[in-house]
């Protein structure tokens, strides 16, 4: 420690390590930002990330300053430190003072940044954000500083440690000037979208107004081709449109909803190719319930029988991940059989297919000689209850499950919900605490409000009030009734997707969902 060089070591070590790291930071910023890596890894460990590189670049620049009161060479003092245009030393040149000065007022800069980030839950984000920019000029006026202020720029280690810092951080700029990019290619996309739904919502209210009671939901004409038994109490369904021509463009997790000529509406998922074009395949377990809609459907529909469709529509999507684990329970095959053949031969998945024996389990043998090893069929009546604990703890896949509630319960518990992806066919029981209250819908198109009972539903009460809004299953599971949410906060009784994504989607169901307070404005 008496060395008088340690220091001089010390101050340009702390330094190149605090702009390195400083580049580091800056990167995983524009990671945040932009969020590319969303949906495939948690944001939370890129956040913890963010802040401790942060956090290490300013203790690492304190060492740098405080090193350079100990340094006998330069020998500064408080004032050299914190006040700019002061600190020199013996044979600087006018601009290694400039690129003193530079450097102290980007230390004070840094810091400012790094206080506000401590506390930018109780300021303004508009005012911490305008701040936080302030980092890319913090940045490069450090590598000005760095440049020209040392006594060490000539050397090869210097020169090979700035092209790295640079060449990050410019790729950093790269990623970010890319995504704004794509975001305003994706706005004006939006825009046109949003165009085209308010042309179709514009004549869906007018044929409203015109004809009060008219479903104005989109529904085809089809005709059964083929009825196949695919096991116990299982029938296949192949639909083509009549007349021939293609069928509306679906991926995989869609479903459709049958009108059946009862009254009755029941929604079914696609099962088969989402690139055949020519016709949809659907799967129906007769539960011999008492609502009697798989039942008629056994009993009446076979080839030549004409049906009408609407749909498809999907809120079991397929999203990107590096693996997947697909669950089903019985007839819970049907979605999952369309995502498998949807996946790039190379992707890594494994089926887990359950049900009480092979013969009441559609399409076993079909995924279990295409895929082989990949499929494990597990039959309760032969081998009891699978351990789907010890598998859900072993996975780190995605897991995506369809079939009875209490199996889809057990995996978004095991996993947790950002790594369960589930669909229902049956509501979840979904209580109201205090019991249901009255409240107002204000409609965002008109300005109309439509005040809703405590014992009417929403969609009901919109309904009656000559709003366009589609409905079909009543029961929160459907999707059918979709409405965005301008204002106001939606209290989520349905069991169509998980609270957060529609939360995130800005949407709600008003068949049976409700609002939390006393009104809410919808795009309708």
């Amino acid at each position: 420690m008496n060395d008088p060089h340690i220091w001089w070591y010390v101050s340009r070590v702390s330094a190149l390590t605090a702009w390195g790291l400083m580049s580091f930071s800056v990167v995983w910023g524009v990671l945040l930002s932009s969020r590319v890596f969303r949906g495939i890894d948690n944001p939370a460990w890129l956040k913890d990330l963010h802040k401790y590189l942060g956090t290490l670049t300013v203790l690492l620049a304190g060492v740098h300053t405080l090193s350079l009161t100990l340094d006998p060479y330069v020998h500064f003092n408080a004032i050299d430190l914190f006040v700019p245009g002061v600190a020199t030393y013996p044979g600087a040149t006018d601009v290694i003072n400039y690129a003193l000065a530079i450097g102290v007022v980007a230390m004070w800069v840094l810091s400012v940044v790094y206080l506000t980030s401590l506390v930018m839950d109780k300021i303004p984000r508009v005012l911490w954000k305008t701040i936080h920019y302030l980092s890319y000029a913090v940045f490069f006026a450090i590598g000005i500083h760095a440049a020209f202020a040392g006594t060490d720029v000539g050397s090869w280690w210097y020169a090979a440690v700035s092209v790295f810092v640079i060449s990050t951080a410019m790729l950093a700029l790269i990623i970010r000037f890319a995504v704004i990019a794509l975001r305003q290619r994706r706005a004006v996309v939006d825009a046109k979208v949003a165009a085209t739904r308010a042309a179709v919502r514009a004549e869906r209210e007018a044929r409203v107004l015109d004809n009060p009671g008219e479903d104005t939901r989109e529904k085809r004409t089809m005709v059964v081709h083929k009825v196949t038994q695919q096991g116990t109490d299982i029938v296949g369904i192949r639909l083509v449109p009549v007349g021939g021509g293609r069928t509306a463009w679906w991926d995989a997790g869609s479903h459709l909803t049958l009108h059946l000529p009862n009254g009755m509406e029941r929604q079914y998922s696609l099962c088969g190719d989402s690139a055949d074009r020519s016709g949809y395949d659907i799967a129906v377990l007769d539960t011999h319930g008492p609502e009697g809609g798989s039942t008629w459907i056994h009993n009446n529909v076979k080839a030549g029988t004409v049906m009408t469709v609407s749909g498809p529509l999907n809120h079991f999507p397929l999203v990107p991940a590096r693996t997947y684990l697909f669950i089903a329970g019985g007839i819970g095959i049907t979605p999952i059989r369309a995502m498998i053949e949807s996946l790039p031969a190379k992707r890594d998945w494994h089926l887990l297919y359950l049900g009480k024996n092979r013969e009441g389990m559609a399409f076993a043998d079909e995924v279990e000689a295409e895929y082989g090893k990949r499929v494990t069929i597990y039959e309760s009546q032969k081998n009891g209850r699978f351990d789907l604990h010890k598998l859900l703890e072993s996975t780190n896949a995605d897991v995506y499950c369809c079939g009875p509630e209490s199996l889809m319960a057990e995996v978004e518990q095991g996993v947790g919900r950002s790594r369960a992806h589930v669909e229902r066919f049956n509501p979840v029981l979904r209580e109201i605490e205090g019991g249901a209250k009255p409240f107002v819908v204000r409609l965002a198109s008109t300005g109309k409000k439509v005040s809703v009972a405590a014992d009417e539903s929403m969609a009901d009460a919109m309904k009656n009030a000559g709003a366009p809004i589609d409905t079909s299953c009543g029961k929160g599971v459907c999707g059918t009734c979709e409405l965005r949410v301008i204002d106001g906060a939606p209290l989520h009784l349905d069991s169509v997707m998980s609270d957060d994504e529609k939360d995130k989607l800005g949407v709600m169901y008003p068949c049976v969902s409700r609002a939390t307070g006393s009104e809410i404005t919808v795009e309708a």
